[in-house]
Order: C-alpha cells, then structure tokens, then sequence
C-alpha cells in the first residue's frame, strides 16, 4: 500500500478517524517505510481470521476433565515491521461473550456460566495488551519464522473475566504462513484471581487452576493490503 500525497478530503477524514480510533496501540510512526507483501516492512493494522482462530480453556478434575474452546472472537492487532525485517512493535486487544465458551457438555457448561461465571453480570471477557516485553529486542526478522522456529517474547497487558482487571504477562509466539501471522502461547489461570468459586461439588473435584492455550491468525485489515 502506497501513499499518496494527493488523497481525497473524504479519504483524509477517514484516516484521521481510523488513526484516533487505534491510539491504544500508539506505535511509532512508520511513514519511512515501504509497504510490502504482509506480513513485509510497515505499519500494519490486522483483525483476527474467523473459524480458524480460537482459544482452550483446560480444567483438570478427579473423575472428569473439561475441555472447552472459544472460536467466535473479535480482535485486532496492530504492529510496525522494521525495514530489516524486525518486529519493533506489537498491540492486540480481543473481547469474546463467556456465553460461547463451549466444552460439548451443555449441562456442564450452563452450570458454570450462570453459577460460577455469572454471565448474566458479566457477559464479556476482554483482554488488552499494553507492551511487548521480553524477547521482542531479540527476535529475528518476521519472515525467517516457522513454527518450529518462531519469534518468541512476552506480552504484557490486561484481562477481565468476571468483572475482575489483572495484569497478566503471556509467553507468545509468531511465525507467518499463507500471508498470515500466526500468534500462539498458553498460560495458566487461576479462578480465585478473578473471583471466581471452585465449581467442585459432592465427589467431583476440580483444581483451582485453568490452563489457556490459543491460535490466533491474523489477516491485514482492509486498507493495509498493498
């Protein structure tokens, strides 16, 4: 994507409101840079790819486990590649409706999410990072990544689950992949830190810890596609 020195007063007016709408992400200017082929050189603003993004939730018990998984997610990202390839900066923030969290138990499912998630109170679970932390300075250029070897370093940002906002610190990774990036980490919950009951009862035990992995894919959003 090229810009212009000549842009529609319609056009201009956009922009400026797309800019004021991601001031979240604030990444330095990259004006210098020369668009390419995402995910190349450049500022790129990015939504997450419906059906093949999704997040797991984990919950080990004594006589049954429970594995669940979120795939109707909203989310964006934004980052800036240098011109050597590098990922210099990196900003996402999703929200999804606890109501969709599904572990193919609907008896299970509508017990947790009345009784321990009180949906009803609090209907979404957000998450928005504020830093790129450790690792970042380090990481190679985006396109050398493969799965097997990608890019890793620590993303610090906010949650909220059950109207409760702690920070949290996420190991991830990045590789890219049929002009996608992909994001991958996993990390580990505790219930008591968003004030959420154990949802043990009679002989089925639970443990207090939720283990989360996710699979996030991100596409450019429209008007950053070269």
């Amino acid at each position: 994507m090229k810009k212009s020195a000549l842009i529609s007063l319609p056009v201009f007016f956009f922009t400026l409101f797309l800019s004021a709408s991601c001031a979240w992400s604030e990444p330095p200017a990259a004006d210098s840079l020369k668009m390419s082929a995402f995910p190349g050189p450049g500022k790129w603003e990015c939504t997450f790819k419906p059906d093949t993004s999704y997040i797991s939730y984990f919950l080990k018990g004594n006589v049954h486990d429970t594995l669940g998984y979120v795939k109707k997610i909203s989310g964006s990202a934004s980052g800036v590649i240098a011109a050597d390839g590098r990922l210099t900066v990196v900003a996402v923030k999703f929200t999804f409706a606890a109501e969709t969290m599904d572990s193919k138990d609907q008896k299970r499912d509508e017990r947790m999410k009345k009784k321990f998630m009180e949906i009803n109170l609090y209907p979404d679970i957000v998450y928005r990072s504020t830093a790129a932390g450790a690792g970042l300075q380090d990481a190679g250029p985006v396109t050398q990544a493969t799965k097997d070897h990608p890019l890793a370093f620590d993303l610090e940002g906010v949650l909220t689950v059950h109207g409760t906002t702690k920070a949290i610190t996420i190991p991830v990774t990045v590789y890219p992949g049929n002009n996608l990036l992909n994001v991958e980490g996993k990390t580990i919950l505790q219930l008591k830190d968003y004030a959420i009951n154990n949802p043990s009862f009679f002989i089925f035990r639970t443990e207090d810890s939720v283990a989360i992995e996710f699979h996030i894919e991100l596409q450019p959003a429209n008007g950053t596609t070269p």
